[in-house]
């Protein structure tokens, strides 16, 4: 039926097998991301807590800055694979150098704006008196290097929307390498303190920007950059807005839960500032794997409901919720019997050991449920269930997560911090359980239809 070699696969290949081989590049892909995080969180930890509390402060700044890249990426690619299936090179080209340009220009706007006001947006995301001087030191390197991050988020996903996911990993790959290798010799050699770990971070985003652009000016792309082919039409940038939308608000609801969740630490002490800070990068580990398997989900789940295979469709989502599940489970286990030798990697001071250590244990409890709740979400997104889909994607770290962190300030005081976020999991999954249970037993009624109209009826 099917002549392509990659549609027969997601048709007729076993299901374990097709989510395997379609996991283990996305996987890969988000580890990169959360492995540099990661290290570049050791290698601060050693310049003490200010210097902890700084990184922690730009962090969801650096985010929003990448949420305009992906909302540019993210809605250039969804525009770029529709023309691509239609055969429409010549206007696809128009989107890639209409897109680049645009970002391009965004970027060195974004880059001006906060430069000028970083003070005042540090303080925003939550710099206490003590840790302000040292986020505007690596806050000012990030911003200047703003050009540099959109881009690489953006042409990472306009690479993607034309089938080339190695060579968006090598360049992810290439990037993140070269952050951790910079780090040390910037940080500790060159003696630059934590201006050098942004130093680092920004020079790494160049290089892979380079990397992506030199594969569009090489010809080794199917489509091209080039200054003729720009035009910013309304039916382009509608386009581009329309599909990237979604990602801008979901990456600014999470920047602002962010920064609430700093000035609620730096209320009580830069110790819980750094403590949190640390917490989120160990948490960001299984949380980027379970993206991985959501990342490998949603194709396949997407292919089978628009095909009617329902039957694959409900064995797809079974196996995805059990692997997401026993893995969250191990980490769980991992992070509840080793917090404290975790969170020694990231820092020596004791204070901030003791109280991350027993902040690791509270995010930890409810990191069972993440897997339901990724799966559910992606499974939305495949159905084209915007609602749903969306409203998960915000609960966790913004519907549920925002009122509860408020809420809890009042009433246990600074352990809100570490209680929010998995009582926000938790509401989360309750959620997603109740409209899983119902998509899945209307789900299993349909299986036997052969009919698209058969199937017409809303499952949500």
């Amino acid at each position: 039926m099917y002549k392509d070699k990659k549609t027969r696969m997601m048709a007729e290949e076993t299901i374990p097998k097709v989510l395997s081989n379609m996991s283990i590049p996305a996987i890969i892909g988000m580890l990169v991301t959360a492995v540099y995080n990661l290290v570049d969180t050791v290698f601060v930890g050693r310049l003490g807590i200010l210097s902890i509390g700084a990184v922690t402060v730009v962090f969801p700044i650096f985010m929003l800055l990448s949420a305009f890249g992906m909302t540019f990426g993210m809605g250039s690619a969804s525009y770029i694979s529709r023309l691509l299936g239609e055969d429409k090179k010549n206007m696809a080209n128009k989107v890639v150098s209409t897109s680049f340009i645009m970002t391009s220009v965004f970027g060195i706007f974004l880059a001006a704006l906060g430069y000028i006001f970083l003070e005042a947006i540090v303080k925003v995301f939550g710099a206490t008196d003590t840790i302000l001087p040292y986020a505007m030191e690596y806050g000012s390197i990030i911003i200047l290097g703003t050009i540099f991050t959109i881009n690489n988020m953006n042409l990472n996903s306009m690479v993607r929307a034309e089938g080339n996911a190695k060579m968006s990993m090598f360049a992810m790959a290439i990037g993140a390498g070269l952050n951790i290798i910079l780090d040390p010799i910037f940080i500790f050699v060159l003696n630059m303190g934590v201006a050098g770990a942004a130093l680092a971070t920004v020079l790494a985003q160049a290089v892979s920007t380079i990397i992506l652009l030199y594969y569009y000016f090489s010809g080794r792309s199917i489509l091209e950059i080039n200054l003729r082919d720009f035009s910013p039409s309304v039916k382009i940038f509608t386009e581009i807005i329309k599909m990237g939308l979604p990602t801008l608000m979901r990456q600014v609801l999470i920047s602002i839960a962010m920064a609430l969740l700093n000035n609620t630490a730096g209320y009580y002490n830069d110790i819980y500032v750094a403590a949190i800070g640390i917490i989120n990068r160990v948490f960001s580990l299984p949380l980027m794997v379970v993206l991985g398997f959501g990342q490998a989900f949603q194709p396949v789940a997407g292919f089978n409901y628009g095909a009617i295979l329902f039957d694959r469709l409900l064995e797809s989502i079974r196996i995805t919720i059990k692997r997401t599940t026993i893995f969250c489970v191990i980490m769980t286990i991992i992070f509840i019997v080793f917090s404290r030798q975790l969170i020694s990697i990231f820092s020596k001071d004791t204070a901030v050991i003791e109280i991350a250590a027993v902040g690791l244990k509270y995010f930890s409890t409810m990191l069972p449920v993440l897997g339901l709740n990724v799966t559910a979400s992606m499974l939305y997104q495949a159905m084209g269930k915007a609602v749903p889909a969306g409203f998960l994607s915000l609960s966790r770290q913004g519907i549920f997560f925002i009122p509860t962190l408020i809420i809890l300030s009042y009433l246990v005081g600074v352990k809100s911090i570490f209680l929010a976020q998995p009582l926000a999991d938790f509401l989360t999954f309750l959620v997603s359980m109740f409209l899983l249970i119902r998509t899945y037993k209307n789900l299993e009624e349909k299986r036997k239809n052969v009919t698209r109209e058969d199937v017409s009826a809303e499952l949500v």
